[in-house]
């Protein structure tokens, strides 16, 4: 049996089983090819040799990670939906899924950390509730802070258009006038609606439609892209869609855009979710338990030993509390190390 370590969800509910869409596409490939597997929801990317999930054990061995080098091995040991394509169809697949990978990742993470009600009150509370104290604490601003990383590199930010800030510019004078006039709970409302208001328009939204676009045109009236069969462009398309389509957040622009204008991609997903079922799921301890044995084994080669024997009451009260401030000093030098040297990875993108 094959055991995949994976970044956890704060979407079982919906029926997903990682935030990470390419935990989610491996997922959904080792469902689709009828492997016998189980997964091990992790917050610790540190048990793969290379520092990626997801990560795929087989006989308690690490043997690979990342979603190609995985697939490819799944692929050597007699679990290959791409059997049936020829080169020409395995070269179109490929360059679909790189397609997959660069346009559909970006705009999700935009939804999901740059759209601040999004964050705010739907991403941020669940992740925290997934990871548990005390890594809620830090994990999902640490994740929305590499997102923003990514997409700053890539030219993406918040604003929607520059020209709209210039007009505001061009018409401050005379809305300040109107301010004067205007009475203060319309001035309230009006920042609201613009609070609220649809960013479809965003650029990373409508290079996101470009490939929809594709996509849409590719699946056609086929039940899958390439035929009656699932191959592993449609385990990754999944992989990333489902995690569009099927949340809820406060801001829905992207999910909108799907569900209004590709509905055979949205019934493509239906079709592929009928088909899989809810994992064996490993009773690994989760990060917080990992933490405190960790932190337990730490405080304990940090603290002498004591004698089991006190005479002296007030001796064993002193002892105690310099035990005690010991445990506390430790418990903080270990987090803060953690913190600072960035031990609890995020999923790369």
């Amino acid at each position: 049996m094959y055991s995949l370590y994976s970044w956890g969800s704060p979407f079982q509910d919906e029926g997903l089983y990682s935030f990470d869409p390419a935990c989610a596409s491996v997922q959904t490939y080792l469902q689709l090819c009828n492997a016998e597997w189980k997964l091990c929801p992790t917050s610790n990317a540190g048990i793969s040799p290379n520092s990626c999930l997801p990560a795929i054990t087989y006989k308690n061995t690490i043997v690979e990670s990342g979603i190609w080098s995985i697939v490819q091995f799944l692929k050597k040991e007699g679990y290959d939906l791409d059997a049936k394509l020829d080169e020409e169809q395995l070269a179109q697949s490929a360059a679909y899924i790189s397609l997959v990978q660069d346009s559909l990742v970006d705009s999700l993470l935009f939804s999901w950390y740059l759209v601040s009600e999004n964050f705010a009150d739907a991403i941020r509370p669940r992740l925290a509730k997934m990871f548990g104290f005390p890594l809620s604490m830090f994990i999902p601003t640490q994740l929305k802070d590499h997102a923003e990383e990514r997409l700053k590199f890539r030219g993406i930010t918040s604003e929607i258009e520059k020209v709209d800030e210039k007009q505001e510019a061009e018409q401050s004078s005379n809305l300040q006038t109107l301010k004067n006039k205007i009475p203060r709970i319309y001035l309230l409302a009006k920042e609201g609606f613009k609070r609220h208001a649809d960013k479809s328009s965003h650029p990373v939204y409508k290079h996101a439609t470009k490939c929809l676009d594709l996509l849409s045109k590719k699946l056609g009236n086929k039940q899958y892209f390439f035929g009656d069969s699932p191959t592993m462009l449609d385990a990754v398309a999944y992989g990333y869609l489902s995690l569009i389509v099927y949340p809820d957040l406060p801001q829905n622009t992207l999910k909108d855009i799907v569900t209004r204008d590709y509905p055979k991609l949205v019934a493509l997903c239906d079709r592929i979710r009928d088909r899989i079922e809810k994992p064996a799921v490993s009773a690994e301890q989760s990060w917080s338990s990992n933490l405190y044995s960790i932190t337990k084994q730490c405080i304990s080669s940090y603290i002498p030993q004591t004698k089991t024997r006190r005479d002296d009451s007030n001796a064993g009260n002193s002892q105690l509390s310099e035990n005690t401030r010991s445990i506390a000093c430790a418990l903080f030098v270990f987090l803060g190390y953690i913190v600072y040297n960035d031990v609890f990875s995020v999923p790369a993108k």
